[in-house]
């Protein structure tokens, strides 16, 4: 692994490793850190150049990279993204986007759609928010409530730890529960709202590569009408369900999903 010249992909905590004409760009999630990817290093190391970084805000980024002004939209972690590729030269690049990474990644995608080949969204959703034609998942009061105890610095880490860990879980969600301790108040408070606001329902249908859909059945956070939403309104996508727990009350046996056709296999659980 070696680490870049580039003074943004430093402060972006950024690593290269393994070789190969195509990239692989890894992009976590919210309160996360780029080693939920170790096992995407592994097993694509010897035949992809992987790039893994830390977002402004989380894991090991320098503290000085996240600014309110910037990081309060999406648009900010976006422009990030596309400051990184371009300082490392990127291309050939199929995009591991989590979370809130996904959009961010389309986003990046289409300022930049030369550098790009595919997208794997992980646990994606252009809106987490209800409305009366869509289930996003959350509704005004809880995410408001959330709000509320993030601004008071007191709870809001035990609450989004207990959602982390509100079901069987394996070692990767128990570490990204761990980094949430880590998590300025500050940086949680403005960044979930950036999220919890946003709406890119609009944005799919001008998607110009390739997306692969991906998620577990029991994301405590994206419901799978949301994973079906993206398949329908994106012009080229495939849905495929990872191995996880289903959710109904009686029952905690597993359910497995099919590979991805395309060979990635995406350790989420």
């Amino acid at each position: 692994m070696t680490h870049s010249d580039s003074m943004f992909a430093q402060q972006s905590h950024a690593t290269i490793s393994g070789s190969g004409a195509r990239t692989l760009l890894c992009a976590h999630g919210f309160c996360s850190h780029q080693g939920i990817f170790r096992h995407q290093v592994a097993a694509f190391g010897d035949t992809h150049r992987i790039v893994t970084y830390d977002l402004a805000g989380f894991g090991q980024a320098d503290p000085a990279l996240w600014q309110a002004d910037r990081h309060h939209r999406l648009e900010g972690y976006a422009a990030d993204m596309v400051r990184l590729i371009d300082d490392l030269n990127l291309k050939n690049i199929t995009l591991l986007g989590a979370s809130m990474s996904a959009m961010v990644g389309l986003l990046a995608s289409l300022e930049r759609p030369d550098r790009f080949d595919a997208l794997v969204f992980i646990g994606a959703s252009p809106r987490y928010l209800n409305d009366p034609k869509y289930h996003g998942g959350f509704e005004r009061a809880d995410v408001d409530g959330f709000y509320n105890l993030v601004d008071g610095r007191q709870g809001w880490q035990d609450a989004l730890t207990g959602m982390l860990l509100n079901q069987p879980v394996s070692l990767v969600l128990q570490e990204v529960a761990q980094r949430v301790r880590g998590v300025r108040p500050e940086v949680a408070g403005v960044v979930a709202r950036a999220i919890f606001e946003s709406d890119y329902r609009d944005l799919l249908e001008q998607a110009r590569h390739p997306v692969l859909v991906t998620q577990t059945r029991a994301d405590s956070a994206v419901p799978t009408s949301v994973a079906h939403y993206l398949a329908q309104h994106l012009p080229d996508a495939e849905l495929t369900f990872l191995p996880g727990w289903d959710t109904f009350p009686t029952s905690r046996s597993r359910t497995p999903s099919p590979p991805c056709s395309n060979g990635f296999w995406i350790v989420r659980q």
